[in-house]
């Protein structure tokens, strides 16, 4: 192996007459190196986005959702107490969901109204870590929206509430862009409409329900459909407006975060502890299509990008096709002399890799740099369009070790035919004119 890894470093050696060899060689370095590189750095980014979005979604959704057959859950205390018993499961909560139509003095949209828990639901989603404007403006501390989502069926008075408003009203929370649609801030009052909340009327058209609330404070998790579409009252408060009596929709169930991806069987578990009429749904297969997206998008820009290492392997090919024929008269001599094809195989596969190896190291060292750039000096986004302020970054060692291996692959399969045609070279052809 000495004697073909002294041969294969003297071809790689730039000398005059090698010059457009030593050039191509360079180019295929360069070529493999930010291929490298910027696959590095684009399944990163991609990795940050996959990894962000699942922290938002497992901040905002429950792990499992417990429902009961044929309507509301009935006895909902009763059936959480039941189902925090199931090991695993840290905290239930029960909720209740409904779509409204809410009206300001400036606007009307429609919503998706949630009625929480004010002391259950803190420790099944992150809503207290992500209150963004209370009754004192702008920031709230988790100790102040503890206390804020705890007093939500009596909210206190705002400092920005009309002096002559001081009807006593039960809370409502707002997502960040739905407040902003309809032009209110805490304090404001918020009139909350069911269209059918009041049955049928004496022409069988259905009547609507109203119901006047104070805004309380404003909710901002980074997700569009969250943000732009929910709003949350107490459960108390749901539970009156929607006829249910002591009933609710369901149970938000958290999972402790080494059983997170273990959910659908969880789901299973919570299921057999409350019994047969009732039914589970868990986080993954709620929002399998997202992922299932998420990670085909990933495969499909991975092999997207790729095609710039293959391109880069062409590079290597030509570099050695243009050496087997410079270099037939030294080929043929060291044939004669009793180099065998495997020699004379190797000798070329060990130039294509040393090419490739050179190229990968370069990238992957570029690639890593380029990460912690863009991790530690936060490329900005526009939240307008993004639901975050900069790009995330997440370097996975597997990605990294993954696309090094695969450029290495892609480089040494590029030496296969030129090695080949080398080796194939028949010494009495490759001295007759010399």
């Amino acid at each position: 192996m000495d004697f073909e890894y002294l041969i294969a470093l003297s071809h790689l050696r730039s000398r005059r007459q090698d010059a457009g060899i030593s050039l191509i060689a360079t180019l295929s370095v360069v070529g493999v190196t930010v291929g490298v590189a910027v696959l590095i750095m684009v399944m990163s980014v991609m990795e940050g986005f996959e990894i962000d979005l699942r922290r938002q979604i497992l901040g905002n959704q429950a792990h499992v959702l417990l429902l009961a057959y044929g309507g509301p859950l009935e006895e909902p205390v009763k059936v959480a107490e039941k189902v925090s018993q199931t090991p695993g499961v840290v905290a239930v909560a029960p909720f209740t969901y409904t779509e409204v139509m809410l009206k300001s003095t400036y606007g009307v949209a429609g919503a998706i109204l949630k009625g929480i828990d004010p002391v259950r639901s803190v420790a099944v989603n992150d809503m207290a870590d992500d209150l963004k404007a209370g009754p004192l403006g702008e920031g709230v501390s988790r100790e102040q929206a503890l206390v804020l989502i705890r007093d939500l069926h009596t909210p206190p008075v705002a400092i920005t509430q009309d002096i002559g408003d001081t009807e006593l009203l039960p809370g409502i929370i707002v997502g960040s862009g739905l407040a902003e649609s309809l032009s209110v801030y805490p304090g404001a009052k918020l009139h909350v409409i069911n269209p059918i909340g009041a049955g049928t009327g004496p022409m069988g058209m259905p009547m609507p329900t109203t119901r006047a609330y104070r805004v309380t404070a404003t909710v901002h998790t980074g997700m569009y459909e969250y943000d732009t579409k929910w709003a949350y009252i107490s459960l108390v408060d749901a539970q009156d407006f929607m006829g249910l009596g002591d009933a609710s929709t369901g149970l938000e169930t958290r999972l402790e975060e080494d059983l997170i991806w273990e959910a659908p069987s969880m789901a299973r578990k919570v299921e057999q502890q409350a019994g047969p009429l009732f039914y589970a749904k868990d986080w993954l297969s709620m929002n399998e299509a997202l992922f299932r997206a998420l990670a085909t998008e990933k495969w499909v820009m991975g092999l997207i990008l790729a095609q710039i290492v293959s391109v880069a392997a062409l590079g290597i090919v030509t570099n050695l096709i243009v050496m087997v024929v410079t270099r037939g008269r030294e080929i043929s001599i060291l044939r004669a002399m009793g180099a065998s094809t495997r020699m004379i195989r190797t000798i070329f596969v060990m130039e294509g890799v040393a090419v490739g190896v050179v190229g990968t190291g370069l990238g992957v060292l570029l690639g890593l740099a380029g990460c912690a750039f863009l991790s530690r000096y936060k490329y900005p986004l526009d939240t307008n369009v993004y639901y975050l302020d900069s790009l995330p970054v997440v370097v996975v060692p597997e990605t990294v070790a993954a696309v090094a291996v695969g450029a290495l692959i892609i480089c040494f399969l590029a030496t296969i035919y030129p090695a080949r045609r080398a080796a194939g070279m028949d010494p009495v052809e490759g001295l007759r004119y010399e």
